[in-house]
C-alpha cells in the first residue's frame, strides 16, 4: 500500500497547528480579522520583584489600522515604572496603566511595547493572582473588539 506523497507534509503540519492551538492563546482579534493584541507576563514574581510585560499590536491582512491606541491597565500590587515604546509611537503611564499611541500601523505589520513593573505585597499578606490586560481601539476596532489578558502570581 502506497503512502500518498502530499500527505507526508499535510500530516505533520496539521499536527503541528493542533498542538499549537491546545497553548494558552492572549490574542484577541478584532472582527473582520484587522487587528490582534497580546500581552506576555511571566507566570510568578516575588512582592519586591521588578519584571517586564510584553505586549505587540498586530495589523492582519491588507488593511492599516487607523488611529490605534492601546490601553494596558496594571493593577494593585503591581506598580507601572517605565514604559519603551516602538519607535514611530508613543506611551505615557501612571502607576496602575499606560496609554500607546500607535497612530497608523501599516497592514501585516508589528508594534512592540516594554512595560517594566514593580510588585509590592503589604507586609504579612498572602500571595495574590493578578490579571494585566491590554485593549486596542482604532477606526473599526471598538473597545472590547481586540483584548488581551494575562495572570501573574503575586508571591510575598
Amino acid at each position: 500500500m502506497s503512502f500518498p506523497r502530499f500527505l507526508r507534509f499535510v500530516v505533520p503540519a496539521l499536527l503541528l497547528v493542533g498542538f499549537g492551538s491546545c497553548k494558552n492563546n492572549d490574542t484577541t482579534t478584532a472582527p473582520g480579522a484587522i487587528a490582534s493584541i497580546t500581552v506576555n507576563a511571566p507566570d510568578s514574581t516575588r512582592s519586591g520583584q521588578g519584571f517586564n510585560i510584553d505586549v505587540n499590536a498586530t495589523a492582519v491582512g491588507i488593511n492599516n489600522v487607523h488611529n490605534g491606541h492601546v490601553n494596558v491597565t496594571v493593577p494593585a500590587p503591581l506598580q507601572v515604572t517605565a514604559a519603551d515604546p516602538a519607535a514611530g509611537t508613543n506611551a505615557t503611564f501612571t502607576s496602575g496603566s499606560v496609554s500607546w499611541n500607535l497612530g497608523t500601523l501599516d497592514s501585516n505589520s508589528n508594534a512592540h511595547l516594554n512595560v517594566s513593573v514593580t510588585s509590592s505585597l503589604p507586609p504579612g499578606s498572602m500571595g495574590q493572582l493578578v490579571t494585566v490586560t491590554a485593549s486596542l481601539t482604532a477606526d473599526g476596532i471598538n473597545a472590547g473588539d481586540a483584548v488581551a489578558t494575562d495572570t501573574v502570581q503575586v508571591n510575598p
